[in-house]
């Protein structure tokens, strides 16, 4: 049973980095930093989740969620979400466990598991792109998750923290030419908007001799862009 315990703990949840899960919102108990904190330490947080789910299984989720504050740096909501799993497996599997297979107590606790821990901790899947908010670092967005390809749209497509120049756009709205657009070029141009005449000719985008409204469309189309 705990050598099947252990490996359920490594199984759900944290192995929902690539899991294709379809709940509409984070709404869980874990917030932002504490996913992208299982994201980035997650054997460390396997480990801990097991040894604790290990040592505490004759004594409850508040023995488990006491063992992981003290390991961890998780808030409390979040580390409650582990122990509700440990409690969901032990209650759904244990016959699967004690006197199966470790897979058939893998099967177990993921069909009965794993998408209340999800639903739990907040992770999904809004952009349906296989990876889940626990390590896209734009949920909102298909071409943006770890590992994928450049698009020369101004992102960081592979979520690697750094912008390679396949990367970046071509921006027609870099009024002061500092690769990204941002409040500095929306005052630029929102200090020439409705000038039909003698206009700052950059913030003209789409050449009508008139910086209006299509202009600004452009601005913020491309607002918070990093640029060529």
């Amino acid at each position: 049973m705990m050598n099947c315990i252990r490996l359920l703990i490594l199984t759900t949840g944290l192995t929902g980095l690539m899991g294709s899960i379809n709940y509409s919102s984070a709404q869980g108990g874990c917030t932002s930093l504490d996913l992208d904190y299982i994201c980035q330490n997650t054997e460390f947080v396997q480990g801990v989740a097991s040894n604790c789910g290990l040592g505490c299984l004759s004594e409850g989720e508040e023995c488990l969620t006491a063992c992981m504050e003290a390991e961890m740096d998780l808030t409390s909501p979040c580390i409650e979400c582990f122990g509700e799993q440990v409690t969901c497996i032990v209650t759904n599997c244990y016959l699967a466990c004690a006197f199966g297979t470790e897979e058939a107590c893998a099967e177990c606790a993921l069909a009965n598991c794993e998408a209340g821990f999800n639903e739990c901790a907040g992770i999904v899947d809004n952009d349906n792109d296989s990876w889940t908010s626990l390590c896209d670092c734009n949920d909102e967005n298909p071409n943006i998750y770890p590992g994928a390809e450049a698009t020369g749209s101004g992102y960081d497509n592979d979520c690697n923290g750094l912008l390679s120049a396949s990367e970046l756009a071509t921006c027609e709205a870099d009024l002061n030419a500092d690769s990204i657009i941002g409040t500095a070029d929306l005052l630029i141009f929102l200090s020439a908007f409705d000038c039909s005449s003698n206009c700052y000719d950059p913030a003209d985008f789409n050449n009508d001799g008139v910086i209006g409204t299509s202009d600004l469309l452009t601005l913020l189309s491309e607002f918070g862009l990093f640029c060529e």
